[in-house]
């Protein structure tokens, strides 16, 4: 399982890069500019103008690195007092990225509103859906130890 190791050393590049350039968001001293899962990037900046820097550095990681950006997969989403703004298109790779009033991201749903707002009510029902399941065809077993073990393996996202 190489590929998943290069993935990391090249994105460790690119996260370092955004890191130093000084136009991420930061809480704690603690930089947050670049959360990153497989090949989901969420890119967090206090403004248009810092996100379109960091869209560059981007851009030139990725010609730099013979990385190609999916022009489908890419979008724009505002939280704040200017939530609802309509302004310039903010570009990657010559493409105009699209601004959205929501994004999924990692199972999540985040809202564009003045304040920073998700939703997790889809992964409620997902849980009550499995459990239900499990619920309903382990009484056959009839132990509630059973149904709790199978609950913690099929419903919770991590257990220890």
């Amino acid at each position: 399982m190489l590929i998943p190791v290069l993935f990391a050393l090249y994105m460790d590049v690119l996260i370092r890069r955004l890191r130093n350039a000084g136009f991420a968001c930061q809480l704690l001293n603690e930089f947050y500019g670049c959360i990153l899962y497989a090949d989901d990037i969420l890119l967090s900046v206090h403004s248009l103008n810092a996100v379109q820097h960091m869209l560059r550095l981007a851009e030139q990681f990725a010609v730099e690195f013979d990385v190609k950006h999916n022009s489908n997969k890419p979008v724009v989403m505002r939280i704040g007092s200017r939530y609802n703004t309509i302004c310039e298109p903010l570009l990657l790779a010559g493409d105009k990225l699209k601004f959205v009033t929501s994004v999924k991201y990692l199972g999540i749903c985040i809202k564009a509103f003045i304040y920073f707002k998700c939703k997790a009510d889809h992964v409620k029902l997902k849980f009550y859906r499995v459990f239900n399941c499990i619920f309903s065809r382990s009484k056959a077993a009839n132990s509630e130890l059973v149904t709790v073990d199978l609950m913690k393996s099929y419903c919770l996202p991590c257990h220890g």
